[in-house]
């Protein structure tokens, strides 16, 4: 995949604030065909700096049914209530092909 928007910023700005995510994401979605929106198939991706309970809250907003997945640090804390996770709740991790990744 390839990044579809940017936001150029000055530089004395604070760096990954949430409105600048949402920025960033409108923006992208905004460049996309219609059809592609909203919809399970149009994936939203971060690392842990987008990991804010508003950017979160943004992306999950009813009505607006994008897949997203955002990344953060793994504590202890956070490796223990992963771990008491029951296995109905998992969904098996699936390549670009389509195909289920072995072992997630």
């Amino acid at each position: 995949m390839e990044p579809v928007a940017a936001l150029l910023r000055p530089g004395n700005a604070g760096s990954n604030t949430t409105a600048d995510h949402i920025t960033t994401a409108q923006r992208a979605l905004a460049q996309l065909p219609k059809k592609y929106r909203r919809g399970r198939t149009t994936p939203i991706r971060t690392d842990s700096d987008g990991g804010t309970h508003a950017f979160v809250a943004w992306l999950a907003q009813r009505g607006r049914w994008l897949s997203y997945s955002v990344g953060m640090t793994i504590t202890d804390v956070i490796h223990q209530a992963v771990l008491t996770t029951p296995t109905s709740a998992w969904t098996s991790a699936v390549e670009p092909d389509g195909e289920i990744r072995d072992g997630a």
